[in-house]
C-alpha cells in the first residue's frame, strides 16, 4: 500500500517516444534550411566574384577593341598623310597634350610636339583621327606615344622619313627584361597605344582644370599610366634619338596598362598598297637625273662640256640632313647621289650650288614642290655612277671614250639608281648612327647584282644592270646620256 504522503513524479514520455529528442523529421528540415543557407551564401559571394571577373574581362575586351580601332585609325593616318602633304610618307599624328593655344580636346597638338627627335606623349587625338573619344561603358580615353622620327610635328618633323626609318619605342613584357618590340633596331615601335586600367594608389583622375570634357579627369599621364620594374609608361626621356620604354599589362596590382603598337613594317605594308608609292619614286629618280643633267649643261664651256658632279660617299655621319650629301673632292666615281657640289665646281667652274635641291623648276619641269619634299624624305635611296670621261676633271669636250653602259649596251655619262625596299632574301638591314650601328655605308644593303659589285667604279666604265623586280633585284634604273638626255635603261 502506498504511503499517502508519498507522490510519485509521472513518467513523462518524449514525443517521439525516445528520452530528450526532437522528432527525426524536424532534425533533418533544420539540417537543410542550414545547408541551404550556407549554399546560398557561398553561391552570392562566387556569383559577385564572376561578376567582378566579367566585369574586368569585358572591360579588357572593349579596351582591346579600341585600342585595334586607334591603331587602324593611325596606319589610315600615315597612309593619306600624303595626300594632303604630296612627298611625305609614313608620318603619325602629334597627341592631343592639352587644350591650350589653338587646339581643342582631341585634337593633335603638331604646334607643341617637343624637340626634333624626341618622342611625345599624351592622348589619342581621336578628334584628328575622327574617332569618338571612347568612353563608352566606363573606358577611359586612350594615350599615345609617338616616336621622334615619326611625328607630324610643326617645325620638329625629321629631316627624313621613308620605309627605313626606324622607331625609338621599345615595348618589354612584365618583368621588364623581355622585349616584345625592339629586341632588334628594325623592330622598334613607331607609336605606343596604351587604354588605362583601373585607378591605382596614388593615381588621381578627377578633373583639375584645363577644359577636359569629352575624356575624363585630366591630361597628367602619371595620373592614369603605370610604373614598374624601372619602367615608367608615363614619361618619356624628351631627348633626341634617345630610346623610350613601356611595359605591358602584367601584375595587376601595379601595371594595369593594355598596349597595343605600330612598327616602321606595318606602316611600310600599307604605303606598299598605294598604286602610287612606286611611281612616285621613280617619278623622283628621273627628275633628280634631270637635275645632275642640268647641272652638265651650265658648265661655263658651254655645248662640249657635259662634265657631272662627283658622288657623295656611301658613309655618312647623319644620312638625314641633306648638307651631309656633299660631293668629294677625292674623285669617288659612284655613291650617293650628291646636292652640295662644291669640290665638283672646282674643276668645272660651274656656279651651281646644290645640284638637286636647288635645281631650277623652269629648266627642269619635273622638279616640282613634291619632288623637293621626295628627295628630302628618299636621298638616302639614290646613288649614281659617273662615267671617267664626264668626271669634273676630264678634259673637254666632253665624249664617250671611257663610259658606263647597262647590260652590256649604249654608253652613258652616267646612271642614277633607285634602291627599292629591303629584300627579305638579302636582308639588307639599313641601320643608322646616331643610335645604332651603321649598316646604310653597304652597298649591297640597297643595291643589288653589279649596281652594287660595280662601286666604287675605279675605271669609270662600269657595266650596270636593268631587270625587272624578283625576290633578289628590284633596282630602278634612269640613264643619263652624253648629250644629257634621261631615259629609262
Amino acid at each position: 500500500m502506498l504511503n499517502p504522503t508519498t507522490r510519485q513524479t509521472p513518467t513523462s514520455e518524449p514525443m517521439d517516444g525516445r528520452s530528450g529528442n526532437l522528432p527525426a523529421g524536424q532534425t533533418g528540415a533544420a539540417l537543410i534550411v542550414m545547408l541551404l543557407i550556407l549554399v546560398i551564401g557561398v553561391a552570392s559571394l562566387f556569383t559577385s566574384k564572376l561578376a567582378k571577373r566579367n566585369n574586368a574581362n569585358l572591360r579588357v575586351q572593349q579596351q582591346a577593341t579600341l585600342l585595334a580601332d586607334a591603331k587602324q585609325a593611325l596606319l589610315g593616318y600615315a597612309v593619306t598623310h600624303y595626300d594632303s602633304n604630296p612627298g611625305e610618307y609614313g608620318y603619325l599624328p602629334c597627341p592631343d597634350i592639352d587644350t591650350s593655344g589653338p587646339t581643342f580636346e582631341g585634337e593633335a597638338h603638331a604646334n607643341a610636339c617637343g624637340a626634333q627627335y624626341t618622342t611625345a606623349i599624351g592622348r589619342l587625338p581621336w578628334k584628328t583621327l575622327g574617332l569618338e573619344p571612347a568612353t563608352a561603358d566606363g573606358a577611359e580615353c586612350i594615350w599615345y606615344a609617338v616616336s621622334g622620327s615619326h611625328k607630324d610635328a610643326i617645325g620638329a618633323k625629321a629631316e627624313m622619313l621613308n620605309a627605313d626609318s626606324n622607331g625609338l619605342l621599345q615595348i618589354f613584357a612584365e618583368n621588364g627584361t623581355t622585349a616584345i618590340a625592339g629586341a632588334n633596331p628594325d623592330e622598334r615601335a613607331v607609336a605606343v597605344l596604351i587604354a588605362p586600367g583601373r585607378t591605382l594608389p596614388g593615381q588621381t583622375r578627377t578633373p583639375l582644370g584645363g577644359g577636359v570634357n569629352q575624356c575624363s579627369g585630366n591630361y597628367a599621364p602619371a595620373n592614369y599610366l603605370d610604373a614598374d620594374n624601372g619602367i615608367n609608361n608615363a614619361a618619356v626621356s624628351g631627348l633626341p634619338d634617345s630610346l623610350d620604354q613601356f611595359i605591358a599589362r602584367g601584375n595587376e596590382a601595379s601595371v594595369n596598362d593594355q598596349i597595343l603598337f605600330i612598327t616602321r613594317n606595318e606602316i611600310e605594308q600599307q604605303l606598299t598598297r598605294r598604286i602610287d608609292t612606286q611611281t612616285n619614286l621613280e617619278a623622283l629618280t628621273q627628275a633628280v637625273a634631270e637635275c645632275i643633267a642640268d647641272y652638265g649643261k651650265k658648265n661655263p664651256g658651254g655645248a662640249s662640256d657635259m662634265r657631272l658632279p662627283w658622288p657623295a660617299p656611301l658613309n655618312l655621319s647623319d644620312y638625314r640632313a641633306d648638307a651631309q650629301y656633299d660631293d668629294t673632292a677625292l674623285g669617288l666615281l659612284s655613291g650617293r647621289v650628291p646636292d652640295a657640289v662644291d669640290d665638283s665646281n672646282t674643276q668645272t667652274l660651274n656656279t651651281i650650288s646644290n645640284a638637286v635641291s636647288g635645281c631650277s623648276s623652269v629648266d627642269v619641269p619635273a622638279w616640282t614642290p613634291e619632288m623637293a619634299v621626295l628627295w628630302a624624305n628618299w636621298k638616302d635611296h639614290l646613288f649614281i655612277a659617273i662615267a671617267d670621261a664626264f668626271k669634273p676633271d676630264a678634259p673637254t669636250p666632253t665624249a664617250c671614250g671611257t663610259c658606263l653602259t647597262v647590260n652590256g649596251g649604249s654608253n652613258y655619262a652616267a646612271v642614277v639608281m633607285l634602291s627599292g625596299r629591303r629584300l627579305t632574301a638579302l636582308g639588307q638591314p639599313r641601320n643608322a648612327p646616331p643610335l645604332d650601328p651603321d649598316t646604310k655605308n653597304n652597298i649591297s644593303n640597297y643595291l643589288e647584282g653589279r649596281n652594287a659589285s660595280n662601286h666604287p667604279n675605279l675605271a669609270g666604265d662600269g657595266d650596270y644592270q636593268s631587270a625587272a623586280a624578283t625576290t633578289t633585284f628590284n633596282d630602278v634604273l634612269f640613264c643619263i646620256d652624253p648629250s644629257m638626255s634621261v631615259n629609262p635603261c
